[in-house]
């Protein structure tokens, strides 16, 4: 099945609450019309009056304006031709008040109220005129009627307002908690996508580069080509146990048992035998980092490294930590682009270096010149960690 949009499933439930309540006006107008029948029939006089003046119950909620005007013209002609009331049908004329105070617009429904004392009004200089309606009696009758169904009808009018915020703020609840969902399940299917980037392609290009170290050594001395497949072997199985890693955390629901800085000499290792060269300059006191931004700026740093190995025209990098109590500074550099080198473009590994940064507020520059140089900043004192 497929939904209709949101809009067209709105407009058609409106379409049917009012063909329901268009079949309940209907019957209990042709309820009402027919009492009046029996009453004709139990000797009641005028009682085809009462049940004309019924039949405009039909559509008490859906055009209450146009029910009061009907059931006004069709009371006032009976008092103009018989000289007296009518029972019950005047009592459909307090109907149609209470139903315009309930479920006409704002702008009309306190027309019910003026009608009703305009026709209290009128009452009352008729029955001055005429000795048979009695003196004022009835229009003070009339109006004190019509002030009770119209604030009646006010009451019920503001009761199913308030019922209608409340299931309003009841589905803006249900749909913000589904947002929030979906942005959890986003966040997560972020989270797990730089994980495996940085897994598979810091360790897909150790992989080739040692793949095609391997390939010359063994041309030109097996003894030597030997470790250096087995390197290559090592490198694809830490590669796969990373993964089991992350989906066994993800099946678990746990939290990541993740790689940090304690990892940065084996990745250093990892990248030498890959035929990378790196230097190592640490500055300042190292500072405890928690979990999450250790793992980052352990990613961090292998994803810079992975892109010299794959851009660089030489194979050489230098890694400079800065720390302070405040902030650390981590910047990795390489030889510029050359003959036999490309630039790094932003892909998705340039992009979670910055999504990671960002995450614990901190800053991630490139700059180009002599030589390549990826600046990640690691603000220390964290105040709001970005969700």
């Amino acid at each position: 099945m497929i939904p209709l949009p949101r809009s067209a499933a709105y407009a058609g439930g409106v379409r049917t609450e009012t063909k329901q309540t268009l079949a309940v006006d209907a019957g209990l107008a042709l309820a009402v019309v027919v009492g009046c029948l029996l009453l004709g029939l139990a000797g009641l006089p005028d009682w085809y009056w009462s049940a004309l003046v019924a039949v405009p119950l039909a559509i008490r909620r859906v055009a209450p304006l146009t029910m009061l005007a009907l059931v006004a013209v069709i009371s006032g002609t009976h008092l103009l031709v018989a000289h007296s009331f009518l029972f019950p049908g005047d009592l459909v004329g307090l109907v149609a008040i209470h139903a315009v105070a309930a479920y006409a617009t704002d702008r009309l429904r306190h027309a019910g109220l003026l009608l009703g004392a305009a026709g209290a009004l009128v009452v009352a200089g008729y029955a001055l005129h005429d000795r048979r309606l009695g003196a004022g009696l009835p229009g003070v009758l009339i109006m004190a009627t019509s002030l009770a169904a119209w604030s009646t009808g006010l009451m019920q009018r503001q009761q199913r307002s308030a019922v209608d915020h409340a299931e309003r703020r009841r589905r803006l609840a249900e749909q913000d908690s589904a947002m929030r969902a979906q942005l959890a399940v986003h966040e997560e299917r972020s989270r797990i996508s730089r994980e495996m980037h940085d897994i598979i392609a810091h360790s897909l290009a150790s992989i080739i580069a040692q793949a095609e170290g391997g390939r010359a050594a063994a041309r030109a001395d097996a003894v030597v080509a030997g470790p250096l497949f087995d390197r290559i072997a090592g490198t694809g199985r830490e590669a796969l146990a990373d993964v089991k890693r992350l989906l066994t955390a993800v099946d678990r629901d746990d939290d990541l048992d993740a790689k940090g800085l304690r990892e940065l000499p084996a990745l250093l290792t990892s990248v030498a035998a890959a035929g990378l060269r790196v230097t190592v300059t640490t500055d300042g006191s190292e500072q405890p980092l928690g979990p999450g931004m250790d793992l980052a700026v352990y990613r961090v740093i292998q994803e810079s490294l992975t892109n010299v190995i794959k851009h660089a025209p030489r194979q050489q990098a230098h890694l400079r930590m800065c720390w302070t109590p405040e902030v650390l500074t981590v910047t990795v550099t390489s030889p510029s682009v050359g003959p036999g080198g490309s630039a790094p473009v932003e892909g998705r590994g340039v992009s979670g270096i910055r999504q990671r940064c960002s995450l614990f507020n901190g800053a991630c520059t490139l700059t180009a010149g002599s030589e390549f140089a990826v600046t990640t900043t690691w603000p220390l004192v964290q105040e709001e960690v970005a969700q």
